[in-house]
């Protein structure tokens, strides 16, 4: 059963737009992995945020994926990325 099978997962029509949310804790650690995950594919940086202890910072990244397998493949990537905390 594929992902888009499951009762409750939402029904994706591909290609799509879509986003993910990296947080860090350096700007550097964001645009590294980015540039690593996503290997030339054409993606587009939201604006910079930082936390208001100036400890954690978070980015947009959108982008176009043919599929279920592709958009999972760059949120596993981007996840195990160093200095990557969290990707939404």
């Amino acid at each position: 059963m594929s992902e888009r099978d499951r009762e409750g997962w939402p029904q994706l029509d591909y290609p799509c737009e879509w986003g993910y949310r990296v947080i860090a804790g350096q700007e550097a650690h964001i645009r590294l992995a980015v540039q690593q995950a996503f290997a030339g594919h054409p993606v587009k940086l939201g604006e910079l945020r930082r936390s208001s202890g100036g400890r954690w910072c978070s980015m947009s990244v959108d982008t176009t994926v043919e599929n279920d397998e592709q958009r999972l493949t760059f949120f596993e990537k981007l996840r195990t990325c160093a200095g990557i905390r969290l990707v939404l």
